[in-house]
């Protein structure tokens, strides 16, 4: 093993300069050693240059290093690199494979991974299963885009009705990185094939409202049908007997003396189609986040608050510590800088592997601002925005675990998007 090379490379890719961070991993050793963070650093780096060929064959090299673990990430990155590259088969291979490692502390992502590869191939209904899975998956912090993966699933399945309650469960989850106009969207097709013509066109005005985002060529044309559909019975209203203005519609002869009549002078006394629809709606959703799995999360935290009973203990639960999330992931970012010791930041569980890969992934000079937070008593997830000191932002998601009274990283992965890699 070349240690200047390698630290060469980890100095590289710190940096933000993935190109020489690349050759220089390559360089590190020899290509008959085993050494899975060298690969699996090498794949990110050529992930982020658009190789993904050679990403896949990165992270296949790093598998090999039995001793070195991560395996449900590396399967997880070579699923998307194979993705990327064009083979679905393969990636579906890989993704499966990480959804059976027993220690990937993220499966969800494996089976969103393994959803789009099988919805590519036409697979939809073991697509939806796959992307079921990632939705209820406790590790999840985001069901929102699983869900809404789910009713397109159910949409091309010509199954509308569970379409529906897919869509509008992801609604009750949505979060700050989710495309509410896409799920509205979705929605409002699932809404066409039910023959509920007015909630589609709510949804749909709400997806276009800002002029920018496109419905697709099935979407539009639903949409069309829904205005067409709402304007046709609207036409037809005065040749089925408009009612004159002031005439009262529950008693149109003005003899009952009432506004409102007696219900056994009028069949009108029922709930409005649009009451009842309100009303159902209103009640599907409470009876969806008390099917979802983050509900179990609430009644745990619950009851440790009605135990605890204290203004103390109320803010322990709710991820408040001493040091903070955002304090600890600063001091993480100013001692990778200045080349100082980390473990103090890091949780204490992790071997020496997983504080050098983290390190890695640090940026020198960088500064990390945290953006979201799924905060919980023992465990936080947070997406955190990082300027680099050249300009220009990444996207990072940060583990935290509770040590004591404060916070410490557990895990860094880098936000590449579609190509997202741990």
């Amino acid at each position: 093993m070349n240690n200047q090379a390698l630290e060469q490379a980890r100095t590289a890719y710190r940096a933000g300069d993935y190109a020489a961070a690349a050759q220089l991993f390559s360089a590190a050793k020899d290509p008959s050693e085993t050494y899975g963070e060298v690969d699996h650093l090498r794949g990110n780096s050529l992930m982020r240059l658009g190789r993904y060929a050679d990403a896949a064959a990165a992270y296949e090299a790093a598998l090999a290093d039995t001793g070195y673990g991560k395996r449900g990430a590396l399967l997880t990155n070579r699923g998307k690199a194979l993705v990327a590259s064009g083979d679905l088969t393969g990636a579906v291979t890989a993704f499966t494979g990480a959804t059976q490692d027993a220690s990937y502390a993220t499966p969800y992502k494996a089976y969103l991974g393994l959803g789009g590869a099988l919805e590519k191939l036409g697979n939809l209904t073991e697509a939806g299963v796959a992307y079921r899975q990632a939705a209820i998956d406790g590790t999840n912090p985001a069901p929102a885009s699983a869900l809404a993966s789910l009713g397109d699933c159910f949409v091309a399945l010509q199954r509308p009705e569970d379409a529906i309650e897919s869509y509008r469960t992801a609604l009750d989850f949505i979060g700050p990185r989710d495309d509410v106009r896409a799920i509205n969207a979705g929605l409002g097709q699932a809404y066409v094939a039910t023959s509920r013509f007015s909630d589609a066109v709510e949804v749909f005005d709400a997806a276009t409202a800002d002029g920018i985002y496109q419905l697709s060529p099935d979407q539009q044309a639903a949409y069309d049908r829904a205005r067409d559909t709402i304007s046709a019975h609207a036409a037809m209203m005065p040749a089925t007997g408009a009612l004159t203005p002031n005439v009262d519609p529950l008693d149109p002869l003005g003899q009952s003396g009432n506004f409102i009549p007696d219900p056994s002078d009028t069949g009108f006394f029922t709930l409005s189609e649009h009451e009842v629809v309100q009303q159902d709606r209103a009640e599907a959703k409470v009876r969806r986040k008390h099917r979802h799995a983050g509900l179990k999360v609430f009644l745990v935290v619950l009851l440790l608050l009605v135990i605890a009973g204290a203004a103390g203990a109320f803010a322990f639960t709710r991820g408040f510590g001493i040091p903070s999330q955002q304090d600890v992931l600063t001091d993480l970012f100013t001692a990778v800088s200045d080349g100082a010791e980390t473990k103090e930041f890091l949780a204490s569980g992790l071997d020496e592997s997983d504080r050098s890969l983290i390190e890695a992934s640090i940026p020198v000079d960088a500064t990390p601002t945290i953006k979201g937070m799924d905060a919980g008593m023992s465990e936080t997830k947070a997406t955190v925005s990082v300027k680099l000191k050249k300009g220009g932002e990444m996207t990072y998601e940060v583990d935290f675990v509770r040590e004591g009274l404060g916070w410490a990283v557990s895990n860094i992965v880098t936000d590449f998007n579609v190509e997202e890699t741990e």
